[in-house]
């Protein structure tokens, strides 16, 4: 029997090393039906003349320098579906997974009707500890998109959740998920206008439960990221600083993005309070 085709799109920019590393552990998978489709920002640093003298089979499709995730994403996506893949990876470039983390990902998807399906994500410098198993909503919070079980170690997880082969979600990380090709025909593609970076994976997982479908995530298989929260401090001691936060797309705290994630799917009585939340969040950060 033929192996569904899995293509997996990688946004980069400028991170030619980390992208090269990505690869090398691509091209290592057992997993035998997988394409990959990279998706460079005007890179400047070489990184599609690395990619296409070390791993001449992988398509790298070129976007602008300011489509940011969700727009290079989008791009990725479509090359992906009009060649007919059966299933898209969304994944980072700063992700390490092991050999088999490709086949497991499609034989648990398929074993549990799976059409969304992500990965464990743990820190890189500390595996075992999660950064992300899915992502819950908190409205009347400041953290209103709340990453599940983050800084758990997953040697400490309750019974219930350390042996489920998969959990349903909410919403979840756009890094290593798994997602079956008619989903987006379904649900649409990342909504790069308002949401062009941050929470446009959440978003669209939210869009997706909120059409009748089921998003699910693993604690079986874990993806290693390299990240640090650093990434999400912000400039906040100059007007510079302030206008970044509130209106660059690489903010967490891009304001067309928070708006957008709360009118769509807080409930009304919950916005006011989770706004209130977040004012207080920024005071704090400032002081």
């Amino acid at each position: 029997m033929t192996p569904p085709l899995v293509t997996a799109v990688v946004p980069t920019r400028n991170r030619r090393e980390l992208t090269l590393r990505f690869l090398a552990r691509m091209a290592a998978q057992t997993y035998p039906a997988l394409r990959i489709v990279v998706v460079d920002a005007n890179s400047s640093d070489g990184t599609v003349a690395a990619i296409r003298q070390q791993h001449p089979p992988v398509t790298v499709v070129a976007a602008g320098d300011r489509e940011f995730w969700a727009g290079a994403t989008n791009r990725g996506v479509r090359r992906a579906l009009a060649a007919g893949t059966d299933y898209v990876l969304t994944i980072n470039d700063d992700a390490v997974v092991a050999a088999d983390y490709v086949e497991r990902m499609v034989a648990l998807a398929q074993q549990h009707d799976c059409a969304i399906l992500g990965s464990r994500i743990d820190l890189l410098a500390e595996p075992g500890r999660i950064w992300a198993l899915g992502t819950s909503t908190d409205w009347g919070t400041e953290r209103f998109l709340r990453l599940a079980h983050h800084d758990d170690l997953a040697s400490q997880l309750e019974p219930a959740v350390a042996q489920a082969e998969v959990l349903e979600a909410e919403a979840m990380p756009g890094n290593g998920v798994l997602i079956r090709q008619d989903v987006f025909r379904r649900v649409g593609l990342y909504d790069a206008r308002w949401l062009p970076h941050y929470h446009a994976d959440s978003e669209w997982v939210m869009r997706a439960v909120r059409r009748g479908l089921t998003a699910k995530v693993t604690p079986a298989i874990a993806l290693l990221n390299d990240f640090g929260e650093a990434q999400k401090r912000l400039p906040l001691g100059s007007l510079r600083g302030l206008l970044f936060t509130f209106f660059h797309p690489k903010s967490h705290l891009y304001l067309p993005a928070v708006a957008a994630i709360l009118w769509r799917y807080c409930p009304p009585d919950q916005r006011w309070p989770t706004l209130r939340a977040l004012a207080g969040r920024f005071l704090r950060m400032k002081g």
